[in-house]
C-alpha cells in the first residue's frame, strides 16, 4: 500500500476527512472458461425416470446402487433453553449505532443528475424519500467508505433514467421531479425533524463531493465492463442441455430392498 493512501486511512480514522480506504478498480472483463462436461460415473443403475422440460430439454433421475459413504452421524442434542433477557442499555445503544450506519437505499436517477432516494429508518421503521441535486449512483459498486472517522456499509439499488430518451416514446411523458439545486437534499416523506434518520443524504452527499474525481473513472470504467459483459453474453447464449442427476440409496433407505424396482409408469 502506498504512502499517500495510508496517510488518507490515517486521516480518515482521526475523523479529518471523508474518504473511500479502499482501492477503486475494475478488472477488465475477460470471458467465462467453457463449461465443463460432465461425466456420469460408471455405477449400476436401478431405475430410471426421464421428463421433459418446457424449453425441449430432459432431466433424468437416476436411482444407481447403495452409496459406500459412512453412515451419517446422529444430531447433536439441541441446546439448553435460555430465558431471553431485556438488552442492556449498552447492547440497545450498539444495535441503533450499527443499524444508523448501514446504509440500505433504493434509488431512481434522472440523467446522472438528479436521484429520487428511498429508504426505510430501522430504528422508527418509518419510510423516507429524498430528492438530491447530485448523482447518488455514482457510488454504486463502494460498499463502504469512512466519514468523520466512522465506518459506513452501503448497499445500493438504483436505476439510471434517460429522459430524453423517454421523451422519444411518449411524447406527453414528464417526469415529476421537484427542482433541486445542485447539492441540495429535499426530502419530501418522513419526518424532516428527525435529523439521524434522515442523515444518509448528508453522508452520502459529503463522500460524493469529496471523492468524485476517484469515483468518475471508477464509474465509467465499471460502465466499459458491464458494456462488455453484456455483449459476450448477447453473442454466446447459453445452450440447454440434458440434465442427469444420480441418487444413490443410504443405509435406511426404502429402496435397499432385495426386489428388483421397476421404472414407474409415465404420465
Amino acid at each position: 500500500m502506498n504512502s499517500s493512501l495510508v496517510d488518507n486511512i490515517a486521516d480518515a480514522a482521526l475523523g479529518k476527512r471523508t474518504f473511500i480506504p479502499h482501492a477503486l478498480k475494475v478488472q477488465p472483463f475477460t470471458p467465462p472458461p467453457a463449461p465443463v462436461v460432465k461425466r456420469l460415473p460408471a455405477i449400476r443403475v436401478d431405475a430410471v425416470v426421464t421428463h421433459r422440460s418446457k424449453n425441449a430439454r430432459t432431466i433424468t433421475l437416476q436411482r444407481g446402487e447403495a452409496s459406500t459413504e459412512p453412515d451419517l452421524p446422529p444430531l447433536p442434542p439441541p441446546p439448553p433453553y435460555v430465558e431471553p433477557q431485556e438488552p442492556t442499555p449498552e447492547e440497545i445503544s450498539q444495535r441503533i449505532w450499527q443499524q444508523r450506519h448501514n446504509l440500505n437505499l433504493g434509488a431512481t436517477i434522472y440523467d446522472h443528475k438528479i436521484s429520487v432516494v428511498n429508504w426505510t429508518d430501522q430504528i422508527s421503521l418509518v419510510h423516507y424519500e429524498a430528492v438530491c441535486g447530485f448523482d447518488i449512483g455514482l457510488l454504486a459498486g463502494v460498499g463502504n467508505f469512512v466519514h468523520k472517522g466512522e465506518v459506513y456499509s452501503l448497499f445500493l439499488m438504483h436505476s439510471n433514467c434517460d429522459t430524453t430518451k423517454e421523451r422519444q416514446f411518449a411524447d406527453q411523458w414528464q417526469p415529476k421531479i421537484p427542482d433541486v439545486a445542485p447539492g441540495e437534499i429535499l426530502i419530501t416523506r418522513g419526518d424532516v425533524k428527525d435529523t439521524a434518520a434522515t442523515a444518509p443524504m448528508t453522508v452520502v452527499n459529503e463522500i460524493i463531493a469529496a471523492e468524485i474525481p476517484r469515483l468518475l473513472p471508477y464509474q465509467a470504467a465499471r460502465t466499459t465492463y458491464q458494456t462488455a459483459s453484456a455483449a459476450w453474453n448477447a453473442a454466446h447464449p447459453p445452450i440447454l442441455r440434458d440434465e442427469t442427476f444420480i441418487l444413490r440409496p443410504h443405509r435406511g433407505s426404502r429402496y435397499l430392498s432385495s426386489e428388483t424396482p421397476k421404472q414407474p409408469a409415465q404420465p
